[in-house]
């Protein structure tokens, strides 16, 4: 079995009180640099970054305490973690770059753009849960003094377990249980910031282009998100993707670079660009 991610190094890098884990890919040299920030599961390896790794230079950061961080240990919301994510990269990126934001990094990538107006060229956002309303999600979580069976352990957002895709042969059983884990671990110091409205309100719109991504058998939310998206960021672009799922970059990759690489392409060569990496 070829699993992705051999090209990709990893690494550690100080930002504030924490040693983030990272792990980059790509020409050194490369033209352009893409900032991934992963969903709640914490740093994930995919077919698309190995693609688009062959291109750009990639480099992919892991929040405090997700995935297999250690724990914080103390309330964490994600406006704090898109400034520790803003200052670790300004160590990794020289420059301007574009931004990832994948299911709940979606919202890391609002506040660490709003850390580093005039060094984001664009932002991606992938099955984003920000900004999202709870009509949006098709498990909305349970009202005050209701948990039932299946809600996570934050009361926020109930998460459905990840499908496994014949496109993600490497997700077997024990390995979507540890994500799981890693999840239901990470919702005890912080509960998913669904509007993100402190950093849209922050960010210039007129010069930083977004392109939200959503697949339309997307386990988590529904396509209204759409509206709830372009009401927030009314420039917004928004496309779902046919045959999609929340993992937009291994269900369907192929569309996923396309739509990346056009959006950078058309992005590229505006002021923030200039001078590259």
């Amino acid at each position: 079995m070829n699993l992705p991610g051999a090209a990709f190094r990893t690494g550690t890098v100080r930002s504030g009180e924490f040693t983030l884990d990272y792990a980059e890919a790509g020409p050194a040299d490369a033209a352009t640099v893409i900032v991934s920030l992963p969903g709640s599961a914490g740093l994930e390896k995919s077919t698309a970054k190995d693609r688009l790794a062959q291109r750009y230079r990639v480099v992919e950061i892991n929040p405090p305490g997700w995935g297999s961080a250690p724990e914080v240990g103390r309330p964490m919301p994600q406006a704090e973690i898109g400034r520790i994510l803003a200052e670790a990269a300004t160590q990794l990126v020289d420059g301007p770059f574009f931004v990832i934001g994948t299911s709940m990094g979606g919202a890391n990538a609002l506040h660490l753009t709003a850390q580093l107006r005039d060094r984001v060229s664009g932002i991606v956002l992938e099955g984003s849960m920000a900004p999202a309303s709870p009509a949006d999600l098709r498990n909305p979580p349970p009202p005050p003094g209701d948990s039932p069976a299946g809600a996570d352990e934050s009361g926020d957002v109930a998460y459905p377990e990840p499908v496994i895709h014949p496109n993600k042969p490497w997700a077997t059983k024990e390995y979507v249980a540890r994500q799981m884990a890693d999840r239901m671990r990470m919702f005890r110091w912080t509960e998913p910031d669904m509007l993100a409205d402190t950093a849209i309100a922050a960010i210039d719109w007129n010069s930083t282009p977004i392109l939200a991504l959503l697949g339309d058998g997307d386990e988590i939310l529904l396509p209204s998100v759409e509206d709830t998206i372009r009401a927030a960021i009314p420039s917004a672009e928004f496309r779902l993707i046919p045959g999609g799922m929340h993992d937009l970059q291994n269900t369907v990759p192929d569309e996923f670079v396309r739509l990346v690489e056009g959006f950078v392409s058309t992005t590229a060569g505006t002021p923030k660009n200039a001078g590259g990496q």
